[in-house]
């Protein structure tokens, strides 16, 4: 049980530092004036997946079926994501470090996730609602 609870809290800081992210980057885009196409396209992504995962987090930490299965969901296409995402970085020749680290961080989140969230001895503490 504690240790859904702490994957919980996870998820919500996972969440929240992208809600963070997006903030940051329309407070500087309110900074220049203008507002491209490639960046709202990555403002809206970044809200997206933040305010996802936040409500992901608190189904967690309330440990309610629902959450379970679209923390899984979620992790699952963030990973997709993620791949994606470092794959565009590297062939427009970028710096990869940061998105390897990204790449890393939700794998590793994913792995743990699914293997503890899949295993019938976790499932019982889930209420269905």
């Amino acid at each position: 049980m504690r240790f859904i609870r702490l994957l919980g809290a996870v998820v919500i800081f996972y969440g929240l530092s992208y809600l963070l992210h997006a903030g940051m980057q329309i407070a500087s885009g309110m900074y220049v004036g203008r507002f491209p196409i490639p960046w709202v396209l990555i403002i809206v992504l970044n809200l997206t997946i933040g305010f996802v995962t936040a409500v992901n987090g608190v189904g967690l930490l309330l440990t309610r079926a629902w959450s379970r299965i679209a923390w899984l969901v979620t992790v699952t296409v963030l990973v997709l994501l993620h791949d994606l995402i470092l794959l565009l970085w590297y062939l427009l020749k970028q710096d990869l470090t940061g998105q390897l680290l990204n790449v890393l961080l939700i794998f590793f989140l994913a792995v743990i996730s699914w293997g503890k969230l899949t295993d019938e001895s976790t499932k019982k503490y889930f209420t269905p609602t």
